[in-house]
């Protein structure tokens, strides 16, 4: 569940230098299936806490956010006796902590609201025939090493995802152009006299890239703090990446293009210290994999090796701890009956749009209230079509990758599946298309429409990247997804607005008494499994190590 790289950006620097949730099925429900329309179709930093350390100096420890540390480090707790613990939300954060309790010896209760699926917002639509796609998270970088762990552990396989293809098109005001040549887009941009002639990797490099080589060793692993406490992240913090783009130099027509050709145009308001950390990390060039068989293969195979299996169908609607008892609860309706849950701890994964629906008692702490209220949260739509045949691969020779466009459809993407051999009889049979992938206002609109009239729109303007789809056999049918909708989501991920690193992310992790908080949201890999799965393992090793207190 995340936005795309640009198509030769990132792929140019990589090979240049190294680097939801519950839903009951009576709700209304974003997924939509529908035959084709038939009209128009470093250096230690002491001044400042790192998670891991703030966490160490209460005795706790978190993982580094790419890699596997916090297994390790969760390893070296115990709990002095087996412990209860209610989880609200089988999303991957609350699938992970289960299976890491009970490994430990500990019960777990698993509340999911949802009465059919497990996974939250890694979610993946069945579409007939064998075939699928995916309305939530679809790529794991290469250095996401805990998701890859995790993947491996359930005995599922990657195969590479193609992330940038020099052969898919950049359309921009009426101007379409292979990625490969993007940089001839310039001509219909009004670019500064230093900027003609300028690909968006040069922009890119000339502006947020120099942004981040620029600061100290010091300032970038402040990127990774609970709290920066740097003078010079603390100010970019309060900077959206457009302001960043424009203050390194580049003019707005500049900004424009390269929004364009890289599928950021709605980012460009989001705090710049998200996009910095990102690009410090590498994510964005060390390459990509997906899960063979769809990505939900990989909380249904966690779900699969639990003894505490989710109770589905159970909406929390409250929230509980005695501080005397050392109690936690949750009070849930199932079936229409109020009913409780009580444990040693709760592990709460719900998004904070859910999590601002339950009553707390006693009521939590005003920065966490803050927290809930005010965390960015993007949106996001989805519009798949089942082709008849993968016209992309056999006309335009584009094998995996994504196309980046101006229009209301925003960005294409294209299955990866035939991308190494290349097989025409895969290209002639039907596949799936990720017709459409917005975020932001984009994404808010198309999810103001009803399905059919959203199908029917996407597909004429998909017209103008590739007339193909015009045909009146070309698409078979079509299958859309709102996160904005999906009343136990309440959008796609979380995403700081500029200032919100230093003023909320403490607030969000901490825990609250016997309370605790777990998903995507409660790590700094925003938008991630990786985050989630981080965030269950702190969250876990955060009540073993209370529970010894």
């Amino acid at each position: 569940m995340r936005r795309p790289a640009a198509g030769s950006i990132r792929a140019a620097r990589a090979r240049s230098r190294c680097a939801p949730r519950p839903s009951r099925r009576s709700a209304s429900r974003p997924l939509a299936i529908s035959p084709p329309a038939t009209s128009t179709p470093p250096e230690p930093l002491a001044p400042s806490l790192t998670r891991r350390r703030f966490l160490r100096h209460l005795g706790l420890a978190a993982g580094a956010t790419l890699g596997t540390a916090p297994l390790a480090e969760l390893a070296a707790v115990a709990a002095p006796a087996p412990l209860h613990v209610v989880i609200c939300g089988a999303g991957l954060a609350g699938l992970c902590a289960a299976l890491e309790l009970e490994r430990r010896g500990h019960r777990c209760t698993i509340l999911e609201a949802e009465t059919a699926h497990v996974g939250g917002r890694v979610r993946t639509l069945r579409l007939g025939d064998g075939l699928h796609g995916e309305a939530g998270a679809m790529r794991v970088p290469r250095g996401h090493a805990l998701t890859r762990h995790y993947v491996a552990e359930m005995g599922l396989t990657l195969r590479p995802f193609v992330q940038s293809n020099p052969a898919a098109f950049v359309l921009a005001r009426g101007r379409r152009k292979r990625v490969r040549d993007a940089a001839r887009l310039g001509a219909v941009f009004a670019l500064g006299a230093d900027e003609q002639g300028k690909s968006p990797d040069d922009l890119w490099a000339a502006s947020l890239v120099r942004r981040l080589e620029s600061l100290s060793a010091a300032e970038r692993q402040d990127l990774a703090a609970v709290e920066p406490r740097t003078d010079a992240i603390r100010a970019l913090d309060r900077q959206s990446l457009r302001q960043v783009l424009e203050g390194s130099g580049l003019s707005a027509e500049a900004v424009e293009m390269l929004a364009v050709a890289t599928g950021i145009e709605t980012l460009l308001d989001t705090a710049a210290t998200e996009h910095l950390r990102e690009e410090h990390d590498g994510v964005w060039t060390g390459g990509f994999d997906e899960i063979v068989g769809g990505s939900d293969r990989l909380p249904a195979a966690m779900a699969a090796k639990l003894a505490s299996k989710p109770r589905l169908g159970c909406e929390v609607v409250r929230l509980e701890q005695d501080p005397l008892r050392q109690t936690a609860a949750a009070v849930y309706r199932e079936a229409g009956r109020l009913r409780r849950a009580e444990g040693d701890f709760v592990l709460c994964t719900l998004p904070f749009p859910v999590l601002a629906r339950v009553e707390v008692v006693p009521e939590l702490s005003a920065g966490k209230r803050r927290a809930i209220r005010e965390l960015g949260y993007d949106s996001s739509t989805k519009i798949l079509a089942v082709t008849a045949r993968r016209f992309w691969e056999q006309d335009d020779g584009i094998y995996g990758g994504g196309s980046f466009t101006d229009l209301p459809t925003g960005t294409t993407w294209y299955p990866s599946d035939n991308a190494e051999a290349r097989d025409p009889r895969v290209s002639a049979a039907p596949g799936v298309l990720l017709a459409s992938y917005t975020w932001g206002q984009a994404a808010r609109r198309w999810a103001s429409m009803s399905h059919t009239a959203r199908s029917r729109a996407a597909l004429a303007h998909l017209a103008r990247l590739h007339p193909q789809v015009a045909g009146p056999d070309a698409v078979r049918r079509t299958a859309s997804w709102s996160w904005d909708t999906h009343p136990w989501s309440g959008g796609a991920f979380a995403w700081f607005l500029p200032g919100q690193h230093v003023a909320l992310h403490r607030h969000v992790v901490a825990p609250e008494g016997r309370i605790h908080f777990a998903g995507e949201h409660a790590s700094l890999a925003h938008t991630w499994m990786q985050g989630a799965l981080e965030s269950a393992l702190v969250a876990v090793r955060e009540m073993l190590a209370a529970a010894g207190r």
